[in-house]
């Protein structure tokens, strides 16, 4: 495996977009979630997978160490594809395999069906769909799970969020404390993996991408299911059957939708 190189920072559609590029042979984008999170914990969790590929980490604009557009309604989700399509060229790359992963997930996805010459492979763990929701499912797993010692105070945490009782991105520290305290939702045996989570998810987070993130997407709605079919990529879909944010019940109501685009002859 190659040394792993610095990071790079590169001036694409009025922001500064940081990436690091680690190993060689067929290029995959890895691409950080757009509410604040930069790829810090995607390097450290897919370094391994370098030996065969070229990993291009990238931090989404006004995430990790990326900069904010100057218009915040730009910092939406398609904006955010928009971007991978101009590091691409910037790179002098014919196609990339990409990973996303949660919200990342649905950046993918629409940069998938924007650009689908572009894209060879595309892989999607948790991921979000944007127009596709599993407020129920969620609901489900955090009634489940409040009953348990392990994610109790979680659980509480979340439920409090989504009720509007709290607003988590009031600063970045308290965007950084509300990621700790609800980090067990996501894990299966949180009294083991914790601290290696926390030491993963570790690095800056912008409580601005995760307001304005949301904010943008908000006013400018989007449903991909409809755009399914315009990807041509071979997908691999992956999810954890203990996700409360992105269920699988998300992934398999896609995977139909994906399938029944295919069996209509638009695929």
């Amino acid at each position: 495996m190659s040394a792993r190189r610095p990071r790079r920072a590169v001036s694409l559609n009025g922001v500064e977009l940081h990436y690091r590029t680690v190993g060689d042979g067929p290029v995959l984008f890895l691409v950080s979630p757009g509410w604040g999170v930069g790829s810090g914990y995607l390097e450290r969790g897919f370094s391994s997978v370098a030996k065969h590929f070229k990993l291009v980490f990238i931090d989404t604009r006004g995430s990790g160490l990326s900069g904010r557009p100057s218009n915040p309604t730009h910092m939406g989700s398609v904006d955010m594809a928009n971007d991978l399509e101009a590091l691409r060229v910037h790179l002098g790359l014919s196609e990339i395999s990409i990973l996303g992963h949660s919200n990342s997930g649905a950046i993918a996805l629409a940069y998938a069906a924007r650009y689908p010459d572009r894209v060879s492979k595309l892989v999607l763990i948790d991921s979000q769909v944007l127009g596709l929701s599993a407020a129920a499912d969620t609901q489900r797993i955090l009634q489940q799970r409040s009953t348990d010692p392990r994610f109790k105070e979680a659980a509480r945490a979340v439920s409090a969020f989504f009720t509007g009782q709290m607003n988590p991105a009031a600063s970045d520290e308290s965007l950084e404390a509300f990621l700790s305290q609800v980090l067990p939702l996501y894990l299966r045996s949180p009294e083991k993996s914790l601290p290696l989570a926390q030491e993963h998810l570790s690095g800056p987070i912008s409580s601005y991408a995760f307001a304005a993130q949301f904010a943008a997407d908000a006013a400018f709605p989007t449903d991909q299911t409809k755009s399914l079919a315009a990807i041509r990529a071979k997908v691999f879909v992956m999810v954890g059957s203990h996700d409360y944010i992105c269920p699988m019940a998300l992934s398999e109501r896609r995977g139909w939708r994906w399938i029944r685009a295919a069996s209509s002859g638009r695929t």
